[in-house]
Protein backbone atom coordinates (compact mmCIF):
# COMPACT_ATOMS: atom_id res chain seq x y z
CA UNK A 1 0.00 0.00 0.00
CA UNK A 2 2.95 2.04 0.88
CA UNK A 3 4.58 2.06 -2.48
CA UNK A 4 0.69 2.34 -4.42
CA UNK A 5 0.54 5.41 -2.70
CA UNK A 6 4.57 6.98 -3.19
CA UNK A 7 3.93 5.56 -7.10
CA UNK A 8 0.76 7.84 -6.99
CA UNK A 9 2.62 10.86 -5.25
CA UNK A 10 4.80 10.38 -8.00
CA UNK A 11 2.75 10.48 -11.20
CA UNK A 12 0.45 13.34 -9.87
CA UNK A 13 3.89 15.34 -8.58
CA UNK A 14 4.81 14.94 -12.31
CA UNK A 15 1.86 15.57 -13.99
CA UNK A 16 1.61 18.70 -12.23
CA UNK A 17 5.28 19.58 -13.04
CA UNK A 18 4.20 19.02 -16.51
CA UNK A 19 5.32 21.83 -18.74
CA UNK A 20 1.95 23.85 -20.27
CA UNK A 21 2.19 25.67 -23.03
CA UNK A 22 -1.61 26.77 -22.96
CA UNK A 23 -0.41 30.33 -21.91
CA UNK A 24 2.23 31.02 -24.41
CA UNK A 25 -1.14 32.66 -26.73
CA UNK A 26 -1.93 35.02 -23.96
CA UNK A 27 2.12 35.96 -23.75
CA UNK A 28 3.43 39.05 -24.86
CA UNK A 29 6.27 40.05 -26.59
CA UNK A 30 7.88 42.75 -25.36
CA UNK A 31 9.25 44.62 -28.02
CA UNK A 32 13.67 46.07 -28.17
CA UNK A 33 14.63 49.15 -29.07
CA UNK A 34 18.38 48.66 -28.87
CA UNK A 35 19.45 51.51 -27.50
CA UNK A 36 16.92 53.72 -28.84
CA UNK A 37 14.96 55.95 -26.71
CA UNK A 38 11.43 57.32 -26.50
CA UNK A 39 10.40 60.22 -28.34
CA UNK A 40 6.66 59.98 -28.44
CA UNK A 41 3.54 57.68 -28.22
CA UNK A 42 -0.10 58.12 -29.80
CA UNK A 43 -2.98 55.58 -30.45
CA UNK A 44 -5.62 55.66 -32.91
CA UNK A 45 -8.84 54.53 -31.57
CA UNK A 46 -10.11 53.86 -35.14
CA UNK A 47 -7.68 51.48 -35.99
CA UNK A 48 -6.94 49.94 -32.57
CA UNK A 49 -3.72 50.56 -32.89
CA UNK A 50 -0.84 52.44 -30.05
CA UNK A 51 2.16 53.85 -31.72
CA UNK A 52 5.26 54.36 -29.77
CA UNK A 53 8.66 56.62 -31.75
CA UNK A 54 11.65 55.89 -31.07
CA UNK A 55 15.03 57.85 -31.55
CA UNK A 56 18.43 58.01 -31.00
CA UNK A 57 20.15 61.26 -29.10
CA UNK A 58 20.19 63.16 -32.39
CA UNK A 59 16.67 62.72 -33.56
CA UNK A 60 15.21 63.13 -29.61
CA UNK A 61 17.31 66.77 -30.12
CA UNK A 62 15.48 67.29 -33.42
CA UNK A 63 12.07 66.61 -31.95
CA UNK A 64 12.45 69.23 -29.35
CA UNK A 65 13.86 71.79 -31.70
CA UNK A 66 12.39 71.22 -35.12
CA UNK A 67 15.62 71.32 -36.69
CA UNK A 68 17.14 68.29 -38.65
CA UNK A 69 20.85 67.03 -38.63
CA UNK A 70 22.37 63.92 -40.31
CA UNK A 71 22.80 61.07 -38.49
CA UNK A 72 19.51 61.37 -36.86
CA UNK A 73 17.08 57.46 -36.52
CA UNK A 74 13.69 57.90 -36.18
CA UNK A 75 11.75 54.42 -35.79
CA UNK A 76 7.94 54.42 -34.94
CA UNK A 77 6.90 50.74 -33.77
CA UNK A 78 3.10 50.31 -34.04
CA UNK A 79 1.19 48.08 -32.03
CA UNK A 80 -2.47 46.28 -32.18
CA UNK A 81 -3.93 47.08 -29.01
CA UNK A 82 -5.00 45.07 -26.80
CA UNK A 83 -6.92 44.69 -23.70
CA UNK A 84 -5.85 45.32 -20.07
CA UNK A 85 -7.20 42.45 -18.03
CA UNK A 86 -5.48 44.30 -15.02
CA UNK A 87 -7.30 47.64 -15.46
CA UNK A 88 -11.00 47.85 -16.90
CA UNK A 89 -11.52 49.77 -19.77
CA UNK A 90 -8.06 50.12 -20.88
CA UNK A 91 -5.18 49.32 -23.40
CA UNK A 92 -1.97 47.95 -23.27
CA UNK A 93 0.42 47.38 -26.55
CA UNK A 94 -0.04 43.60 -28.30
CA UNK A 95 1.30 41.98 -31.38
CA UNK A 96 3.57 44.71 -33.38
CA UNK A 97 2.09 45.38 -36.59
CA UNK A 98 4.31 47.17 -38.04
CA UNK A 99 8.19 49.07 -37.95
CA UNK A 100 9.11 52.09 -39.93
CA UNK A 101 12.61 53.28 -40.10
CA UNK A 102 13.47 56.57 -40.96
CA UNK A 103 17.39 57.57 -41.08
CA UNK A 104 18.81 61.21 -42.13
CA UNK A 105 21.70 61.81 -44.17
CA UNK A 106 23.59 64.74 -45.97
CA UNK A 107 22.56 64.62 -49.32
CA UNK A 108 24.92 67.83 -50.00
CA UNK A 109 26.86 70.31 -47.65
CA UNK A 110 23.50 72.70 -47.33
CA UNK A 111 20.76 69.50 -47.43
CA UNK A 112 19.27 67.02 -45.13
CA UNK A 113 18.17 64.15 -46.49
CA UNK A 114 15.88 61.10 -45.41
CA UNK A 115 15.98 57.05 -46.17
CA UNK A 116 12.84 55.81 -45.03
CA UNK A 117 12.41 51.91 -45.00
CA UNK A 118 9.60 49.01 -43.18
CA UNK A 119 11.78 46.11 -41.55
CA UNK A 120 8.50 44.63 -40.57
CA UNK A 121 5.05 44.76 -41.46
CA UNK A 122 3.27 46.88 -44.20
CA UNK A 123 1.89 50.78 -44.12
CA UNK A 124 -0.23 52.64 -46.57
CA UNK A 125 1.06 55.88 -47.70
CA UNK A 126 3.57 57.22 -50.13
CA UNK A 127 6.98 57.02 -48.17
CA UNK A 128 7.33 60.74 -48.33
CA UNK A 129 4.13 61.66 -46.64
CA UNK A 130 5.60 59.06 -43.91
CA UNK A 131 8.94 60.23 -43.65
CA UNK A 132 7.12 64.24 -43.15
CA UNK A 133 4.69 62.75 -40.56
CA UNK A 134 7.50 60.72 -38.48
CA UNK A 135 10.14 63.46 -38.32
CA UNK A 136 7.02 66.22 -37.63
CA UNK A 137 6.03 64.63 -34.11
CA UNK A 138 7.08 66.82 -31.44
CA UNK A 139 8.81 64.96 -28.42
CA UNK A 140 6.87 64.43 -24.89
CA UNK A 141 8.29 66.58 -22.40
CA UNK A 142 9.15 64.55 -18.75
CA UNK A 143 9.17 67.15 -15.90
Amino acid sequence: MKIFAMLLFVIAGSYGCANDTSNDVHKRIIYNAHGLRVITSFSDRKQQTISLLYGNALALQSAKTGIHDKGEVFELVTFKQANNKYWYGSYINGAVQSIELVTSYAADKNAIAFKYKIPQGQVTGNADIRIKGITSHRALLFP
